[in-house]
């Protein structure tokens, strides 16, 4: 369950407004949904054609991912129609004054339940991603573009992560520019302070050393490869903790062993009222993504990017048009190509020592966890539920 979507739910609650959320069947991390949220989501796969599609990619290369997807949606197997059937059948049998859909599954589903079971409710479309250019395939890329055209007009809002994908998004389609909610931290009032010995001992690694920071999903498509190669070629003092799991894990450490790579640690994923706790105990974060052609990949803003600045620690990125606007516009760290192991070497080399000559300062960081901190959006969202009548 995307924070963005628990963060809005409980907002909204706390505005006073009832919220019913209707989900495909997932996980929820522990206790971060407002108890005042109903929330409607059967067991077992109801969506079972594009849940089994999503997990058949997840663990192979980029390049086949996208070659199973291209063929996928070629034979006009995209998964529209199912979360069509899964929403109409699961989606209480009652009038609401908004359907607040997130991401462009789910839109028709939208228009769908208007259409069927509240006519005078207003659609408001939450896009977290440019989503017909997440891969390259032509297919993929025709499918959800026309799925996209067709319904986006209905929408009496659109919401959007940041402002390249709102300026394509309307570029695209005709449509007023969609306004921007940041996918920034909320921070549960729970958390509690991580110790530095904790935070090593979960990685096992040396409590000195600098320490380079990456948590999430280690997937196939997020130059991990190159990444961990870079540290191959550096000093020992400098150290890449990685943070989370996924189907890449086994692939690099077995990288790191043929490599005799020793300055690179794993760590098992954390509860997410842990993770800034975390974090912060690093002395740089890291966005590695490469430049490639996915338009998706160009106008990223992940969710990692807002962590490591909530959590105040400096920042080095990928080149890319977002990363640049925020990470070296707010000058919280800096941005390089990072399209082979060499190139990240030299980014982290660079970065480090900008980071040690104080080049990033706690004035910045600040004013930037301040300008883009959840309290600053969920007062965007509230207005745009304010200026439809809502």
């Amino acid at each position: 369950m995307d924070r963005r979507i628990v963060a809005q739910a409980n907002a909204l609650v706390e505005s006073s407004r009832r919220v019913t959320l209707v989900s495909v069947p997932t996980r929820i991390a522990g206790a971060s949904l407002d108890d005042a949220v109903r929330l409607i989501m059967p067991p077992g796969s109801a969506n079972g054609r594009a849940l089994a599609m999503k997990q058949a990619v997840r663990y192979v290369s980029a390049p086949l991912s996208n070659a199973i997807k291209t063929i996928c949606y070629g034979l006009g197997l995209g998964p529209v129609a199912s979360y069509r059937r899964f929403f109409r059948q699961v989606a209480p049998r009652e009038t609401f004054d908004a359907i607040h859909c997130h991401d462009l599954q789910t839109l028709p589903a939208a228009v769908e339940l208007k259409n069927t079971l509240a006519p005078k409710a207003k659609i408001i479309y939450d896009s977290h991603e440019l989503f017909p250019c997440l891969v390259r395939s032509r297919g993929f890329q025709r499918y959800w573009t026309k799925v996209e055209k067709r319904h986006i007009r209905r929408a009496d809002a659109v919401i959007t992560v940041n402002e390249s994908i709102a300026d394509e998004l309307a570029r695209r389609y005709g449509i007023a520019t969609p306004e921007v909610i940041y996918n920034s931290c909320h921070r549960a009032a729970s958390e509690t302070p991580i110790s530095r010995r904790r935070f090593c001992e979960h990685f096992g690694a040396p409590p000195e050393g600098f320490k380079v920071m990456l948590q999430g999903n280690l997937t196939a498509d997020r130059n991990l490869e190159n990444l961990v190669e870079a540290f191959a070629g550096m000093d020992r003092s400098t150290q890449l903790l990685l943070l989370g799991c996924g189907g890449r894990q086994g692939h690099l450490r077995k990288l790191c062993s043929r490599r005799g790579i020793g300055n690179v640690y794993f760590g098992p994923w954390i509860r997410q009222e842990e993770l800034l706790g975390f974090v912060a105990h690093a002395d740089m974060g890291i966005v590695p993504y490469a430049g490639d052609d996915a338009l998706n990949t160009q106008y990223c803003t992940p969710n990692k990017l807002f962590e490591f600045i909530e959590a105040g620690i400096p920042v080095c990125a990928s080149d890319l048009p977002e990363l640049r606007k925020i990470v070296a516009g707010c000058g919280i760290g800096g941005v390089y190509a990072m399209d082979s192991p060499e190139a990240i070497g030299r980014a982290i080399d660079d970065c480090r020592r900008r980071c040690q000559r104080g080049e990033f300062s706690e004035q910045a960081l600040r004013a930037a966890r301040e300008k883009f901190a959840w309290t600053t959006q969920k007062e965007k969202l509230l207005a745009i539920y304010e200026k439809l009548s809502l």
